[in-house]
This record gives structure tokens, C-alpha cells and sequence, in this order.
């Protein structure tokens, strides 16, 4: 008796491990892919010349803002696969237009292809993150991992294509459709059923001993929510809008959505406001390619920060968020006042600006999800899909900022030196 209940046991184990790493993989294609996607479609549209930065940011993130504030609203009204169809045609469509699109195409249809697209990328974001209620700290390791492998792949991405490759952003576009099929396939063969349906199939083909605890607190807490999210399944939508509204400004913008808005102003600041004003380091042929290693140094902090994230879960997040101040403040300084024309000194302050954020973004997330555990009767699709909100606000107000922050320093009679005053 004791061998078979060690053979359950194992078995059950190889099958945790199994499921784990087919959902941090599946959200880790998706985070990626919802990353990747936006960028070359916008890339390819070449904002920039008709409209001045700040605007291109308007255009770029202000859809963003609209779909965060209303699609959690619709989360628990829709079946999941109404919104995989929705992302998939949406960005077919978005990468046909940008293909078809001449590149002196007029202003209007490149502002209509740029806002489909950034409203698809926000969709998406909402969507996975809402799926975190359903599949846990493995998928919200996986989803930010992909999101920040995303982000160094679009740090990297123009100088491999423009100077490496020597062709225009907009030739890679037809790549799109290869992230499409990706992030297909990791929906419906890479990612297994969700946490609860995987729980009660495991406990009716007896892989699990009842007797094991762990399963059966994990069973419990799940049932819990399961039931709660039944009970709560009877409201009628505006019951539901109401009470998701005390939820957002009793819990979710103080403690989540305000500190995920603080951190991604911050370290967008120090992208966008610091870069093209810094010193002209020696070993860098062009700015561009200063600007990718740049960017490269933040991403890979950030990706190291949210890939252990559940090997290493920091207990201080005021101490990070402390962390975070100060290297960022010290970056502003080193740039500001050309302080230091080592390379290891600009790189090492940004990565561990990367680091800090990428740290304090997981934890926001983690912290959420610790709530919401323990809060069944909250919805926590809409909790989840809500707090990404902060980010794309933080988006606007740190690269607005930082690009007049850019300008202000390149305005400076001290621009000798800078990589402002090249023209590459």
C-alpha cells in the first residue's frame, strides 16, 4: 500500500513538473509574440516623420489606455477562445495593412493601422494576464520573461535589420505572421488545461493520493475560488461593474496599479530621456548602435529579474523600490552631467535599473495574486487584467517626460560631446 501511494505520489510530481513547464513556455511564446507584434507592425509605419515624438506616443499608447479601462469589464462575459479569434484577426489584418500600405502612404492610415495595433497588443495583454487567475506563478513567470526576452529582441531588432542586415524595418513585417502562428500554437498545443480542471481530472483518475496534504490544500483553495466564482457568475453585469469598481479603488489602484505606474515612468525615463543625451562613448561607431547596447543592458537586468522570480522572491519591495530611485537617479546624473565616459559604469547603472523594475514588476503581479487567493470572491480576471492599466499610464507620463527631459539637455550649449550632437 505504501508503494502504490509513493507511485501516485511520484507520478503525480512528473506531472506537476510537466504541467508547469508547458505553462510557463505557452505564456512565455505569448508574452513574446504580444511584445514582438506591435513593434515591427509600428515600426513599419514610420510615425516619426509626419508627427513630432510626443505625438507618436499619444497615438501609440492612448488606444492602449482605452482598451485596459474597459475590456476587464467584458473578461467574464466573453469565452476565452472569442478572444484568441479577436488577436489572431486582428493582427492578420494589422500586419496586411502595414504590408500593403506604400511607404509614403498618408498620415490618417498610418495613425488607423498604428491604433489597430496598439489596441490588439493592449487586448492581449489584458487577456493573458487575466489568465494568471487560472494557471498561477508558473504562468506569470513565463508571461514576464517572454515579455522582457520581447523587449531586448525590439532593443536589438534595428540595428540587426538596418545595419547588420542593411534593409528597412518595414521589410520584416511579413515576419508578423510567423508570431501569429506562435502564439496559436502555445494556446492550443503548448499550454495544458487550466489549474482547477487539471486538479479534479488528477483526483478522479487517482494519480493523487488524497492523504498527500499539499494537493489537498492546493484542492481546497482552488475549489474555493471555483465556487466563489460561481456564486459571483449569477450577478448581473452592472452588479458586477459595481462591485469590480470598489475593487479597483479600494485595492487595486493603491496597492498594485500606483506602484506599477511609478516604476514603468521611471525606468521609461532613464530609456527615453537619457540615451540620445549621453556621452558619445568611445567603441561605438553610431549612436544606433549605443542605443541597442543600451537598451540591451536594461533588458537583460530585466529579464534576469523576472525569470528567477520564483527562485528569489524579495520580501522588501520598498527596499527595491528604494533600489530602483537611486540607480535611476544615478543614470539621470551620469548623463546629465557627463559624469563618466566608461561603458561598464552607463551599462552596469541601467541594468540594474532593469533589474529593480523588472523585480518590482513581478512582485506587484505576485502580491496581486496572493490576494486574490486568499479574496475568492473578488473576480480576479478582471483584478489581473486591470492592474496592466498602470504600466501603459506610466508609459505615457515617462516618455513624455523623458523626451522633453532629451530635448532640454540636447538643447544645452553643452551638447558637445553628447550623441545628440551627431547625426547617426
Amino acid at each position: 500500500m505504501v508503494a502504490v501511494k509513493a507511485s501516485a505520489r511520484s507520478s503525480g510530481a512528473t506531472s506537476t513538473a510537466e504541467w508547469g513547464l508547458r505553462t510557463f513556455v505557452a505564456f512565455e511564446i505569448a508574452g513574446i509574440a504580444n511584445t514582438l507584434l506591435p513593434y515591427i507592425i509600428l515600426s513599419s509605419l514610420y510615425l516619426i516623420v509626419p508627427f513630432p515624438q510626443p505625438i507618436v506616443l499619444l497615438i501609440e499608447l492612448l488606444p492602449s489606455l482605452a482598451i485596459k479601462l474597459v475590456v476587464p469589464h467584458l473578461l467574464h462575459h466573453t469565452p476565452p477562445c472569442t478572444w484568441l479569434l479577436l488577436l489572431t484577426s486582428c493582427w492578420i489584418l494589422a500586419t496586411v495593412a502595414a504590408n500593403a500600405a506604400p511607404p509614403n502612404v498618408i498620415a490618417p492610415i498610418r495613425v488607423l493601422i498604428a491604433v489597430l495595433a496598439s489596441a490588439t497588443a493592449a487586448v492581449g495583454d489584458v487577456f493573458f494576464l487575466s489568465r494568471l487567475s487560472l494557471y498561477g506563478k508558473a504562468a506569470l513567470a513565463g508571461w514576464g520573461t517572454g515579455t522582457a526576452v520581447g523587449g531586448a529582441l525590439r532593443a536589438v531588432l534595428p540595428v540587426l535589420v538596418t545595419v547588420r542586415l542593411g534593409v528597412m524595418l518595414r521589410s520584416v513585417t511579413g515576419y508578423a505572421y510567423y508570431l501569429v502562428g506562435a502564439l496559436v500554437a502555445a494556446w492550443f498545443l503548448v499550454l495544458p488545461s487550466s489549474q482547477s480542471h487539471r486538479m479534479e481530472t488528477l483526483t478522479a483518475e487517482g494519480k493523487f493520493a488524497v492523504e498527500d496534504e499539499t494537493f489537498s490544500e492546493t484542492f481546497g483553495i482552488q475549489r474555493l475560488s471555483t465556487f466563489a466564482a460561481k456564486r459571483c457568475s449569477s450577478f448581473s453585469f452592472w452588479e458586477r461593474f459595481r462591485r469590480n469598481m470598489l475593487l479597483l479603488s479600494n485595492k487595486l489602484l493603491g496597492l498594485y496599479i500606483d506602484p506599477l505606474l511609478l516604476v514603468t515612468a521611471t525606468q521609461i525615463f532613464v530609456l527615453s530621456g537619457t540615451p540620445r543625451a549621453s556621452m558619445a562613448l568611445p567603441g561605438f561607431s553610431s549612436y544606433s548602435t549605443f542605443s541597442a547596447a543600451y537598451g540591451l543592458a536594461f533588458q537583460t537586468g530585466n529579464v534576469i529579474a523576472r525569470s528567477t522570480a520564483l527562485l528569489v522572491r524579495t520580501r522588501r519591495p520598498r527596499l527595491v523600490f528604494a533600489m530602483l530611485m537611486a540607480c535611476s537617479l544615478a543614470a539621470i546624473l551620469n548623463k546629465a552631467l557627463m559624469l563618466s565616459e566608461n561603458a561598464y559604469v552607463a551599462f552596469g547603472v541601467v541594468s540594474a535599473v532593469g533589474w529593480c523594475s523588472g523585480t518590482m514588476y513581478m512582485n506587484t503581479f505576485g502580491a496581486a495574486m496572493e490576494y486574490l487567493s486568499r479574496n475568492p470572491e473578488e473576480d480576479a480576471e478582471f483584478a489581473l487584467g486591470s492592474i496592466g492599466v498602470g504600466q501603459t499610464v506610466g508609459l505615457l507620463v515617462g516618455g513624455l517626460a523623458g523626451v522633453m527631459f532629451e530635448a532640454e539637455l540636447c538643447g544645452l550649449g553643452s551638447r558637445s560631446g553628447r550623441w545628440c550632437a551627431t547625426t547617426t
